[in-house]
């Protein structure tokens, strides 16, 4: 009896081991990859090939295919008419055990996808809806304006360190916008499904339609007064530099001290308007959005009790 359970096992252990070589063998055989305009060969030291070429017009086709065949087979494939399409970079994940393949646009800069692949060389998804949806041009803005908002918090004339100067643009899905359980989107944000694919935007004017900046700063003195120092240097260095924002996050408290703790107390407004941002009467206008904002955690905080 004993005999036969050390079989079963020493069985068991053979098959995870041939199990585990031939997968890291597909691995090993199928990254020697040939890319060209159009598309990618992938080619083991077998002679199997699996040819990935790129197309779309009204809808996409994936062409299932025989792996065992020493044929050239297309997994992606041209429905109506040809495109550009290139394979800008295709690569394997140990943790899915999947292909996955980046496909872009020579002409459309908005038209970059990726597909996934199983082991047997199936696409099992791919995510052209966001191009559809302008997702990926709303990514595209967003980045254009982040690098105009990283270019200003760099400027040496500004008095402090910033410990996390983020600046975006409120575009969101129109279904999040319509969600009424979604409740920390602001009034002014836009639709992305708005964005025309490929259309070029100017970030400054996006920027003062729904440009949102965020900012921690620590500092031993939390004010009102300081707050309002602070922002008040931010407006004049983003109108300097003609980068328009809607409103601003700013999170002024104590810097940790050396046994990892932090003194209470903190200056945090959310949501303040660009147009608030003047110098009579500011701090009481801080003071004021930041009493907000407490009471309105505590609010949540004592419906979730």
């Amino acid at each position: 009896m004993k005999k036969k359970v050390l079989k079963f096992i020493a069985l068991i252990i053979a098959i995870a081991l041939i199990v585990t070589v031939c997968w890291f063998a597909n691995f090993l055989f199928y990254y020697n990859i040939t890319n060209r305009k159009g598309g990618i060969i992938m080619e083991n030291q077998l002679g199997i090939r699996m040819h990935i070429s790129a197309g779309y017009a009204t809808g996409m086709n994936y062409i299932n295919h025989d792996f065992h065949s020493h044929k050239t087979y297309e997994i992606f494939a041209i429905t109506e008419s040809d495109t550009d399409f290139y394979i800008e970079r295709l690569g394997f994940s140990f943790k899915s055990t999947d292909y996955y393949a980046h496909v872009r646009s020579e002409t459309s800069i908005d038209t970059q996808f990726t597909l996934y692949i199983d082991m047997v060389g199936n696409v099992y998804f791919d995510t052209y809806d966001d191009v559809l949806s302008g997702a990926i041009t709303a990514q595209r803005v967003h980045q254009e304006y982040r690098n105009l908002v990283k270019q200003a918090f760099e400027s040496p004339t500004f008095k402090w360190d910033f410990e996390i100067p983020v600046g975006h643009l409120e575009i969101y899905p129109r279904e999040a916008l319509e969600d009424p359980l979604v409740n920390d989107i602001r009034e002014y944000a836009l639709a992305q499904e708005d964005l025309i694919i490929d259309q070029i935007y100017d970030p400054r004017e996006l920027g003062a339609k729904c440009g949102y900046l965020s900012v921690w700063i620590e500092s031993d003195t939390v004010t009102t007064e300081l707050a309002a120092e602070i922002i008040l240097q931010i407006r004049k260095e983003f109108d300097n530099a003609n980068i328009p924002f809607r409103a601003i996050d700013l999170h002024l408290r104590h810097p940790m001290t050396e046994d990892g703790k932090r003194e209470d107390g903190s200056i945090w407004i959310q949501d303040f308007r660009y147009e608030d941002i003047y110098e009579e009467g500011l701090a009481d206008r801080i003071q004021a959005a930041h009493d907000a904002l407490e009471a309105y955690f505590a609010e949540l905080d004592a419906q979730n009790k």
